[in-house]
């Protein structure tokens, strides 16, 4: 599990990082719902942006603001239905088909409260690769003249097409306060996407896909393609070119599987492979999916990321990010089969009390759509070894609803504790520089990262730095004093550090434990022991153990 690193070395300087920092491209994007916290059904809940690489380390969380800013809406999501207690169909992120935009849906009302049926009580936000953020745009929530719940948004350029439960697939701008209706069917899609200059909407059991290309801005009969299959609910696509043919996988949340199509000759229909992916509990309730694709010699390597909600809010699955690999030989014609598949694998899992709603891949190429951006943003995170220990110092050049920092450290750079926390400034717009000095690192790197949490719980990851602390681990001497019950004990220590001194004989039973501060330099101490035979004195101080065998 390797993680993203500024610098390796005695000093580390980071330069332009920000809690609201662009996205890193080939990364993935989960859109996530909830903060763990325990929530009414029917209220709604923060929402956040997961970013992870593809190994499956999170690389940053950001927390999507849920409070009016200027001229931007707070948005949230709606987790659970109020009267069954099952997650909400809706929510899912979207991709632009130039990879520049990731879009969002949700409710333009506070954390705690209701859905609302108003004619701005839908907001759609869209990001951008540097992380800024736009929630300008508004739509209707009410259940008889707007779209009612926010199933799913898609932007192409500044054009955004949107639909919900009720009135169909709605035309919209960026900025705009409200839509149209384009669709002549397709009452209530599920996730909308815009692939090669088309705009498809999967219509729940039905076994057809319907396509608008060009891209509708006004009223439009939808073009169907057949071949998916009786029964299938295909709540998301996506599409790749294989050779002269185009290639879709769709998730069907109902069956907890991914089926693989091509299209016919004439690119007009869909042609089933005949094997699809289903592996129970990775796929149950599969929702959304990315993927990439490499051209390697005569294969076509196509990677899927998926996520999964587990169970429907009810039971006790758990809510996924998955990945698995198809290889295809590169046809003429029509493909065959894969070749090779890999096995699906798990590469994150919800945190308790959340849902991974959907997953697109990182938005790459695009900058200053937004006019907020989330919450803090840091301008140098930086560490050296000085004689005390490791000094850790951050600058911010603004902050918004910033409660405190936890120090995270970690020996591998993989598993991260929390050290200290230091009290953040609230809100600012001036420049503020923090500092901290780690007194007990460990021997060997020390890995750091910065956690931001806002007054309301939600929290952003920085990068992480590493330095050497040049430690080694303390020298220690054991001496018996002749026709006496102690022990001399004569400990060297590269700094001040707490430790604990346990005395067992060799059976492991203890004998004696005492806790000891170390000054820097040598440190002798007088032990009463009250046993005789082969003795064992082990030293424990943060930056290792070491043991010593005595004779008594």
């Amino acid at each position: 599990m390797k993680k993203k690193l500024l610098l390796i070395g005695a000093m580390l300087l980071a330069g332009s990082i920000a809690f609201s920092q662009g996205f890193t491209s080939g990364n993935l994007v989960v859109y996530r719902y909830g903060n763990g916290a325990t929530y009414t059904n029917g209220e709604l809940v923060p929402v956040f942006l997961d970013e992870y690489n593809t190994s499956g380390n999170l690389v940053k969380t950001r927390a999507v603001p849920t409070v009016t800013n200027g001229v931007n809406k707070g948005l949230t999501g709606l987790l659970k239905l109020a009267a069954t207690g099952k997650y909400q169909e809706e929510g899912a992120s979207t991709l632009s088909q130039d990879g520049k935009y990731i879009t969002i849906f949700g409710y333009n009302a506070a954390v705690g409260s209701t859905a609302p049926n108003a004619a701005d009580g839908l907001v759609v936000g869209v990001i951008a690769a540097d992380g800024s953020l736009n929630t300008t745009t508004t739509l209707s929530s009410d259940p008889t003249t707007g779209l009612g719940a926010p199933r799913s948004a898609v932007i192409d350029g500044t054009n955004i097409w949107a639909n919900g439960f009720t009135n169909g697939v709605q035309y919209t701008t960026l900025g705009s306060t409200s839509s149209t209706r384009i669709s002549v069917n397709q009452n209530a899609p599920r996730t909308l996407s815009i692939i090669n200059n088309s705009l498809i909407a999967p219509i729940g059991t039905f076994s057809t896909l319907a396509y608008a290309s060009p891209l509708p801005t006004t009223s439009t009969t939808f073009i169907t393609r057949a071949g998916l299959g009786s029964g299938v609910t295909i709540n998301q696509v996506i599409e790749f070119q294989l050779g002269t043919r185009r290639l879709m996988y769709a998730v069907d949340d109902a069956t907890g599987t991914i089926r693989r199509y091509y299209t016919n000759s004439t690119n007009t229909d869909w042609i089933s492979f005949g094997t699809n992916i289903s592996s129970s509990p990775n796929t149950d309730l599969v929702k959304s999916i990315t993927g990439v694709l490499n051209v390697v010699g005569a294969n076509t390597e196509i990677t899927l990321y998926l996520t999964t909600w587990g169970n429907d809010g009810t039971g006790t699955g758990s809510s996924r990010l998955i990945t698995f690999k198809d290889t295809y030989l590169t046809p003429t014609g029509a493909p065959a089969a894969p070749t090779a598949t890999t096995a699906v694998t798990t590469l994150a899992t919800a945190p308790a009390g959340t849902v991974f709603r959907s997953v697109t891949m990182a938005p790459q190429g695009s900058s200053a759509i937004g006019t907020a951006t989330l919450p803090v943003s840091l301008v140098s995170f930086q560490g050296k070894k000085v004689e005390s220990g490791i000094q850790l110092s951050w600058v911010t050049s603004s902050e918004r609803n910033n409660s405190y920092f936890d120090i995270m450290r970690s020996s591998d750079g993989k598993k991260f504790e929390k050290i200290k926390a230091i009290d953040g400034n609230g809100n600012s717009n001036n420049k503020i520089t923090y500092s901290f000095t780690d007194e007990n690192p460990v021997i060997g790197t020390n890995y750091y990262q910065l956690k931001q949490i806002d007054f309301n719980g939600s929290f952003s990851l920085s990068d992480i730095i590493a330095v050497q602390s040049g430690l080694e681990i303390a020298d220690l001497k054991v001496f018996s004093r002749q026709n006496s019950d102690e022990l001399e004990v004569i400990i060297h220590s590269a700094h001040f550090t707490n430790a604990d001194l346990i005395i067992t004989d060799l059976t492991g039973r203890k004998i004696k434990e005492t806790s000891l501060k170390l000054s820097k330099g040598n440190n002798s101490f007088t032990i009463p022991v009250n046993a005789k035979n082969v003795l064992v004195v082990t030293l424990k101080t943060a930056t290792g153990n070491i043991s010593k065998k005595i004779i008594k």
